[in-house]
């Protein structure tokens, strides 16, 4: 078998002209007594399978370790080389070295698999180098495994930054983050729901976008999410638009007051009958009248379309729009999410100079229909003009395979994919790996995420795998317990921290009188919760559970 090996690689060396050379690798291993032998065996085994069979030294293991050093290799004695070509002694070069911060002045901190800090930039400094085209973002991961977690650590790191950041949730995931930086929390309920006047511009903000919007708008209103518009009844929508915005802002035949949805139905059903007579096309303006009812003057939502959103909005750094509340209502939901859009659209325009994020949670569903394809492309492609970024999250296999509108839209224009714990996945991975064009390479990297035993002496984490471009890394998203606090979906934990909140007076002064509270009560942070949420009150839990000395 020798001299076989030793003809192929004569062979080899004379076809290829290879170079022969003198190779020397050191392995050291730094472990307890106890681990020393598994840990050697771990390795021989891996080699092994390799086809490498590692020779163990014990004669002159002071001559190794000291060869190992840098600058001290010329120590090394002829018996400790190997004849080998310049090929095969590359391959046992490591490319890898420990992580060390990007050079950019937009660093997101994460850590290594180990628990080392690292910052890396998911967004200037790939567009610099050509890794990616946009700063759009796409996160997927079920349920538990950790997407909300990361999700709050990234929006807590861009507030930093001072970046405005505006998200539409439906489960109230980002309420602790929210209260913490002083944001405007905004929920739906049918006494006061969330309002918008989409139709009040001015002359200098009417736009093809944003008539594309107001068709789009005036579509879903009549036809729903999952209808479809014929291109008859959009051209007929677009005519419409058209003229009313002419006569507000030029001819004023019509005298029209104040721009809202009162004002556009009402020359709507006075402008549409025309252009059907003057074309001669069909237009069901009997059910157009009768669906859009609902939403005029005394209608069931008159009040959505026809009151201007708070002008505050626009300045406000931290908004989360929760809708919860919608989020099974067929007619509202989608034109709820469609409408929040709009705001961050018109933020985006009123903030030039300023960093700003979308980020829409399960509310995308909502939009998900050929009928919103056109305008979720415009939203990614305009966004990334003004210095923003649209981040995409969901947990559901099902909503990425087959939808043609997140293979279109949103995955098309998303550079940066980021993945959670995909196991639950496993069996169906080969669509997820083709639609998110992840190569063989990238998946075993994925299947890595939690899989480590790599928790020793380190605080709450979860990994992630991010990639920018075609290739991705995996890092830890490691918290302090105050970060914990705020960002938790669970809900006694929330309500404990709430607890706090309200008895202090805001939401920072009560995270930190809690965590205090927690490290002088020696509990575990379940059984403090629960005896904080059983009384409702900090200072009763203190006197009643924590040491004498505790004031």
């Amino acid at each position: 078998m020798c001299v076989e090996d030793i003809d192929r690689l004569l062979v080899d060396v004379a076809r290829d002209n290879q170079l022969l050379v003198n190779a020397h690798y050191s392995m050291i291993v730094c472990a307890d007594m106890d681990k020393i032998d598994k840990t050697a065996n771990f390795i021989e085994a891996a080699l092994f399978q390799q086809g490498i069979i590692p020779s163990r030294n014990a004669y002159n293991q002071l001559e190794l370790f000291r060869c190992a050093l840098p600058g001290v290799g010329v120590e090394l004695k002829k018996y400790d080389w190997f004849l080998t070509t310049a090929d095969a002694a590359l391959c046992f070069f490591f490319r890898e070295t420990l992580p060390s911060d990007e050079k950019s002045d937009f660093l997101i901190r994460f850590t290594d698999r180990q628990g080392i800090p690292v910052g890396i930039d998911p967004a200037d400094l790939p567009m610099r180098t050509n890794r990616i085209n946009n700063r759009n973002k796409f996160v997927l991961g079920p349920s538990g495994s950790g997407k909300s977690f990361f999700m709050n650590a990234l929006v807590q790191q861009y507030m930093l930054y001072n970046m405005d950041v505006v998200i539409v949730d439906t489960g109230h995931s980002y309420s602790g983050l929210c209260a913490y930086f002083g944001g405007r929390y905004i929920t739906w309920s049918d006494t006061k729901p969330i309002t918008m006047n989409p139709f009040a511009i001015g002359e200098d903000e009417y736009n093809i976008e944003k008539k594309d919007f107001l068709v789009t708008l005036v579509c879903l209103l009549w036809k729903g999410a999952d209808g479809t518009v014929s291109p008859v009844e959009r051209d007929v929508i677009s005519n419409v638009i058209s003229a009313y915005y002419a006569d507000c802002f030029g001819e004023k035949t019509n005298n029209i007051d104040k721009l809202d949805f009162n004002s556009f139905y009402e020359f709507a059903l006075h402008k549409i009958p025309q252009i059907k007579s003057e074309e001669r096309i069909p237009f069901d303006l009997d059910e157009f009248r009768y669906v859009l009812k609902k939403f005029y003057r005394a209608g069931e939502f008159d009040a959505i379309l026809n009151e201007a959103a708070d002008s505050s909005l626009f300045s406000e750094r931290f908004i989360v729009f929760e809708i919860d509340a919608v989020k099974e209502n067929r007619i509202l939901f989608p034109i709820v999410t469609l409408v929040i859009m709009d705001v961050f659209i018109q933020k985006m325009r009123h903030r030039k100079d300023q960093r700003k994020a979308l980020i829409i949670e399960e509310a995308w569903k909502a939009i998900a229909s050929p009928l919103m394809g056109s305008y979720i492309l415009y939203l990614y492609k305009t966004v990334r003009k003004f210095w923003g970024e649209a981040i995409v999250v969901t947990q559901e296999l099902g909503d990425i395979i087959g939808n043609a509108v997140v293979k279109d839209s949103i995955l098309n224009n998303s550079d940066t994919v980021c993945l959670l714990d995909q196991s639950k996945f496993m069996e169906n991975y080969t669509e997820i790996a083709k639609l998110l064009a992840i190569t063989e390479t990238e998946r075993k990297k994925i299947f890595t995420i939690g899989k480590l035993d790599n928790t020793a002496d380190r605080s709450r984490f979860k990994e992630v795998y991010i990639r920018r471009g075609s290739t991705g890394e995996v890092f830890g998203v490691e918290v302090s317990i105050f970060q914990y606090l705020a960002f938790t979906t669970e809900k006694p934990e929330k309500s404990a921290v709430e607890t706090y909140a309200k008895h202090f007076g805001n939401y920072q002064s009560g995270l930190e009188a809690f965590v205090s509270d927690l490290g002088k009560s020696g509990l575990a942070l379940d059984t403090f919760v629960r005896r904080v949420n059983q009384t409702n009150a900090p200072i009763k839990i203190a006197e009643e559970y924590f040491k004498p000395d505790f004031t």
